[in-house]
């Protein structure tokens, strides 16, 4: 309940930031529009106290007409693409993964045992598996601590679909984060490259249990 409040919460921030940003090029425009407007009153008034026999020939005082759009229209829309853009573009790098369909909401073993420790080192070489800048970059300190990548107390599974070799340091800023579906996709594609070709279907940490029935039997 408090994720989904909290993540309420983060979108309605940044759709009152969409709101206040529209606002003000709204508000921008409009104000251009009623300068301009006066701007022109002011001329015709002019033009009819130097020239009162004119005042009421309509062919040299043509009614007022709305200013040509174009000069603010593109740029106002151009902004607004932007701010779409990167609105969408966030909200893609949020997203959160989905949550493991486990059959218990917390996983009756905790630790992992020195035999996925000594799984996991052979797969990633010993090395952090924190990816940065967009995947681009990965982490160059050894590998110390296990981790669920799913979080345990929200429902992930110890198993090795659940786990990652991470640095002290990487370990601790993940904490108990939800990872982001982007992130997820990122870490897959880096395996591909560093798993051995036997444990490629490893490569994508889905939070899942290596075997569903296995908390039934722990539980009896």
């Amino acid at each position: 309940m408090r994720r989904t409040l909290s993540r309420l919460w983060g979108a309605y921030r940044w759709f009152r930031v969409a709101c206040y940003v529209g606002g003000a090029l709204s508000g921008t425009s409009l104000g251009s529009a009623l300068v301009w407007l006066a701007y022109r009153f002011r001329r015709l008034g002019e033009l009819a106290t130097d020239s009162p026999e004119y005042a009421s020939d309509q062919r040299l005082l043509p009614a007022p007409h709305m200013p040509d759009l174009s000069s603010w229209a593109r740029p106002a829309l151009a902004a607004l693409a932007v701010l779409a853009a990167l609105l969408v573009v966030r909200a893609l790098l949020r997203w959160p993964m989905k949550k493991p369909d486990n059959p218990f909401d917390r996983d009756p073993r905790r630790l992992f045992t020195d035999s996925d420790r000594a799984w996991i080192d052979s797969c990633c070489q010993g090395r952090c598996e924190h990816r940065y800048l967009f995947g681009l970059l990965r982490c160059r300190y050894k590998a110390q601590q296990l981790d669920h990548w799913y979080p345990y107390a929200k429902g992930g599974a110890t198993s090795r679909r659940n786990l990652v070799d991470l640095c002290a340091r990487h370990n601790n800023r993940k904490s108990d984060h939800v990872p982001t579906r982007l992130q997820t996709a990122m870490l897959a594609h880096a395996r591909l490259k560093y798993f051995p070709p036997e444990w490629r279907g490893y490569c994508r940490p889905d939070g899942l249990a290596d075997d569903p029935d296995r908390d039934a039997t722990d539980e009896a």
